[in-house]
């Protein structure tokens, strides 16, 4: 059974509405124009607009599917139905406490980021809050925002200063040498 999700975040969910079944291990990820997304707020992005955040959500999903992705279960009318792994890594903060799952993150998101550019995407946001993991390896979601290359560098450099660095200092540095 589906229950409407609200992170306790601020500052999260730009358009999707999600739900989660726990007993299942599964996430719902609606896409409808005047939802109320994570975050608690109404998004004001128009119907057109959400249809190609969606599009591209999907697009995304099938063109990187790996164990670097959730699992996709269902795909329907705007909406995606993927496995659920547990909370994201932003609950993990401030303590860095996702250490104990994903030790080894460092290199993980190195390695992500390098089959990201092997598929020729810019995911551009790498929040913390769009990050979980399945028994020590990351999985990245929410690829709505995402762009072939090289469009969106910009936006890439954005994510990897504002977020990825709250990983690691050093991983801005090391995400930079893969950017061109």
């Amino acid at each position: 059974m589906f229950e409407k999700y609200s992170s306790p975040h601020r500052g999260v969910g730009t358009i999707v509405d999600v739900s989660i079944d726990t007993r299942n291990q599964l996430i719902r990820r609606e896409f409808k124009a005047g939802s109320v997304t994570v975050g608690g707020k109404t998004h004001e992005f128009d119907s057109k607009q959400v249809t190609e955040f969606f599009n591209n959500e999907v697009f995304w999903l099938d063109k990187l599917k790996s164990e670097w992705v959730p699992e996709t279960v269902e795909v329907g009318n705007n909406f995606i139905i993927q496995k659920y792994y547990g909370p994201c890594l932003l609950d993990f903060k401030p303590n860095k406490e996702f250490l104990k799952y994903v030790p080894d993150i460092v290199d993980q998101v190195i390695e992500m980021y390098r089959f990201f550019k092997l598929h020729n995407a810019f995911k551009r946001n790498g929040s913390l809050s769009n990050l979980t993991h399945n028994n020590g390896q990351l999985v990245a979601f929410d690829f709505k925002w995402t762009k072939q290359r090289p469009h969106g560098k910009e936006m890439e450099i954005h994510s990897y200063n504002e977020w990825l660095s709250k990983i690691d200092s050093k991983l801005t540095e090391k995400l930079m040498q893969m950017i061109d």
